[in-house]
């Protein structure tokens, strides 16, 4: 007993436990988002050119959302986008359009980002469309 009693409970964590990558808190009575930010720089599929040694500081920007209180970022490692290929935890609470992270490595890296208000929307906004970008190797 005294071994099935913290399985139990472990199981019953996993049970209530909701994804992250889908869990909206929002007021479903309020109305629907509007469309989502579109990303403006770097431009999609750019490839930077350094000969200096990392990090390397780099800012995303994107289109102001009307009504937007805040901004979330994802920087993934690759195009599939799970919890293991996030670069950076998720940028939270952003208030402008536009965020720097500093890269520590080269490589191809994708971001996207999306609007919230929660006061004024019953969800966040859809994200947007997946941009990447390749910082290079500064010994190639």
């Amino acid at each position: 007993m005294k071994r099935t009693l913290p399985l139990l409970m472990l199981l019953g964590l996993l049970l209530g436990c909701k994804d992250p990558f889908s869990y909206q808190p929002h007021d479903p009575t309020l109305p629907d988002p509007p469309a989502p930010p579109a990303p403006l720089a770097p431009e999609n599929g750019k490839h930077f050119k350094y000969d200096t040694p990392y990090p390397r500081d780099i800012t995303l920007q994107w289109t102001a959302v009307s009504g937007a209180e805040f901004y979330q970022v994802e920087v993934y490692t690759d195009s599939v986008l799970v919890e293991s290929n996030l670069y950076v935890p998720l940028i939270d609470r952003v208030y402008s359009t536009g965020t720097t992270v500093s890269f520590r490595y080269h490589g191809q890296f994708f971001w996207r980002v999306r609007a919230d208000n929660d006061r004024r929307w019953n969800a966040f906004t859809d994200w947007s469309e997946l941009w990447n970008f390749w910082l290079p190797n500064p010994v190639d």
